[in-house]
């Protein structure tokens, strides 16, 4: 007999976008995970066949990343569900990520990548500045595909401003090209020059469409033209609204410089030329080093710019050196760079963003292995308040607002940071979005509750690594004025001072530059650990990452415990609590294996699967001792000899309070620390017994025990 054929489920247009944003999710963390162990395997690989297989690997799963994002975009645009956000973009911060995405997708790959950049264009203008990127960085890509010589250009032209800026894109490379058939079908969807070039160059064939459409929907229009065995230009004009007309760059003493320029790559000289001509900065072409004797007695050359093969060549000569004469020396990596007083180091490709700085005669301009302090804001009597309940992001964030002079509280949870505001004025609050109790929005909801004018105004700021679309829109209605996705990067700090901490407690200082470094003695035999990874998360801060390092090892075998004890009970919420600040951490040190592992159990303690848990916990188990291993280096606490001092009456009571709360807010590690501080007092009889019998009741997670033990202690002091 047949079979009567069911009818196909019908997805309406919310289940379906719910979904693919699960699909997309849940595909991402896996790829996500391969890219970062084969970046760690990368690095301890030496056979040549071995490398060329992980590079494979990580090239493979970096585009099926793009893949997903593709088929996401295209789904909505066929439902014509793609929207713009439009507010207001750096535009050179949209610049340098689209470089930095682009020099990625090149590899090693024998192309050059010249960046033709407009100085005059506005420091801001107003659109979707995420769109734009995405547009820019889907045609390098295609670029970077089909090319495997030569060059690739993206130039960014500044057509007007006033009320609104015409900017030119226009990305142009060397590459295959495009036979005229072909070309009139480009931007149909699956469309591709032939099966062969599928095969070789790889993607679904649906990035031009979307770019396409995504033009359209901002009023412009890709025009592509391209010659067969010549290459390929892709290029769209947009009129965006201006939000400040300042220029991105911009020299203060033009008629001071004179530039020699001593660059072999005449495509790369006449991107430089295109930007010293802008910038009416007069400059001169080198055939040889001779030639600067010649010129300089015409007219004082005050920089020369020149590849890093040619100053290796000519650093050294003393004729040279005595004409005093700034070395710009364009190098492919900072490994590069040495110290030397007369030269500074940019990173290619160059644009204004290095150029104009060390024209200007900035002191820490370009890459300088010896530079130490920048010029920036300070906030020198403004008081901010860090909301987290991990230690470790609460470490993090402090340590990047510490040089900006701000006096800063933390607070461990929802519920302790509405005290710490009830009681203190604060400028501006760091407010995390995901705590167990209360969370950040909830919070904010009954901040902004009061009358009193402070609480309406008080700038909060959401911290989160939630990116899904609407979550911004979630913030904005609890009352948010802003958000900051986590990572934090330290530049959208800053700018966030700037933004909300009111302008009469701003003034310019001097801050320390950290340079990124690892402490390879340290870290070398490091299996689990990425410290790349944690590293990129303390803004490069080799000594805050070392003691988050040190933090981590200290108290991972306590949380570990912690953990398995919550499971044997069944505690399932405590438990899901835990491991979700356990996923947290291990990524803030770059254990990104373990950080994947207490997510899928933080997921099953979401859905409440005791079984699953138990099944999956010695996996878990299994992660924390690798992790663990890897740390031995750091798990030895210094003895210390404490000798216990006499009982500070008003001290002790303010710590048993601070404990009481932290009890009330479930928060183990904060009450722990708090017990622990109060070791150093010497109590007598009774008073000592209390202590004592603390410290075993929230060993056994007796948080009410913990709170009336307190109590007695604050009564009876």
């Amino acid at each position: 007999m047949f079979k009567k054929k069911s009818k196909p489920i019908d997805l309406n247009s919310d289940n379906k976008k719910l979904y693919l944003a699960n699909m997309s999710h849940e595909i991402r963390t896996p790829m996500n995970a391969i890219v970062g162990l084969a970046e760690i395997l990368l690095k301890r690989a030496k056979d040549p066949e071995e490398r060329e297989y992980l590079l494979s690997m990580e090239t493979a799963t970096k585009n099926l990343l793009t893949t997903i994002n593709n088929i996401l975009d295209y789904e909505n645009m066929l439902n014509d569900d793609i929207s713009l956000n439009i507010e207001v973009f750096d535009v050179t911060r949209l610049i340098n990520e689209v470089v930095s995405i682009a020099k990625i997708n090149l590899g090693d790959k024998d192309v050059h990548l010249l960046v033709d950049v407009d100085p005059s264009l506005p420091k801001k203008l107003v659109g979707d500045g995420a769109r734009i990127k995405q547009v820019l960085v889907q045609l390098l890509s295609n670029s970077a595909k089909f090319t495997q010589k030569g060059h690739i250009i993206l130039t960014v032209k500044n057509e007007g401003v006033r009320d609104n800026c015409k900017v030119f894109f226009s990305i142009e490379d060397t590459g295959n090209g495009i036979s005229k058939d072909a070309l009139e079908r480009i931007f149909l969807p699956f469309e591709q020059e032939n099966a062969t070039t599928v095969r070789k160059a790889g993607g679904l064939g649906i990035g031009l469409t979307i770019a396409k459409s995504i033009v359209e929907m901002m009023g412009g229009t890709i025009v592509p033209k391209s010659k067969e065995g010549e290459g390929t230009t892709f290029s769209f004009t947009l009129s965006l609204p201006v939000d400040d007309e300042t220029e991105v760059g911009s020299i203060d003493n033009k008629e001071g410089c004179y530039v020699g320029l001593f660059l072999p790559d005449k495509a790369e000289e006449a991107v430089v030329r295109s930007l010293l001509t802008r910038l009416s900065i007069p400059h001169i072409c080198l055939s040889n080093m001779g030639e600067v004797f010649v010129e300089n007695d015409k007219k004082k050359i005050t920089h020369i710019f020149l590849e890093h093969e040619k100053y290796v060549q000519v650093k050294d000569i003393k004729e040279i050196r005595d004409l005093s004469i700034k070395f710009v020396d364009f190098i492919e990596s900072v490994k590069q760079a040495t110290n030397d007083d007369e030269a500074v180091f940019v990173k290619k490709p160059i644009w204004y963003k290095d150029i104009a700085p060390i024209l200007n005669g900035d002191p820490i301009a370009g890459y300088n292995p010896k530079a130490q302090f920048k010029e920036t804001i300070q906030a020198i009597g403004a008081r901010a308040l860090i909301v987290d309940d991990n230690d470790i992001n609460l470490k993090v964030t402090q340590g990047l607002l510490k040089p900006y002079g701000l006096t800063i509280d933390t607070a461990g949870s929802a519920e302790e940071a509405i005290r710490l505001i009830n009681r203190t004025r604060y400028d501006i609050v760091y407010m995390d979005h995901m705590m167990p109790g209360m969370d950040g929005v909830e919070a904010t909801k009954v901040i902004r509750s009061y009358d009193d004018p402070y609480y309406k105004s008080l700038p909060i700021i959401a911290l989160s690594a939630n990116a899904i679309d609407g979550v911004e829109e979630l913030f904005k209605e609890a009352g948010m004025n802003d958000f900051i996705p986590k990572p934090v990067d330290v530049a959208v700090l800053e700018e966030s001072i700037r933004k909300w901490v009111s302008s009469d407690k701003l003034s310019t200082g001097m801050v320390e530059v950290r340079e990124t470094q690892k402490d390879g003695a340290s870290y070398d035999k490091f299996k689990k650990i990425d410290v790349s990874v944690g590293l990129s998360y303390t803004n490069g801060n080799a000594e805050m990452y070392r003691s988050i390092v040190k933090d981590f090892a200290l108290s991972i075998q306590e949380k570990k415990d912690l953990i398995n004890k919550l499971a044997t009970s069944e505690d399932v919420g405590r438990f899901t609590i835990e491991v979700h600040a356990l996923k947290s951490s291990a990524k803030t040190l770059g254990a990104l294996w373990l950080s994947d592992t207490a997510l899928e159990l933080e997921r099953l303690g979401h859905k409440r699967e005791m079984d699953s848990i138990k099944e999956k916990l010695p996996s878990l188990n299994a992660e924390i001792d690798a992790v663990m291993e890897d740390l031995k280096p750091f798990a030895k606490e210094e003895e210390v000899h404490v000798d216990r001092i006499d009982v500070d009456k008003p001290m002790v009571r303010e710590c048993l309070r601070k404990l009481f709360y932290a009890a009330d807010d479930y928060d183990y590690d904060k009450a722990k620390k708090i017990i622990f501080d109060l070791g150093i007092y010497q109590f007598d009889g009774k008073m000592e017994e209390a202590y004592k019998k603390l410290g075993d009741l929230i060993e056994d997670i007796d948080y009410e025990g913990t709170k009336k033990s307190a109590v007695w202690m604050m009564a009876n002091i």
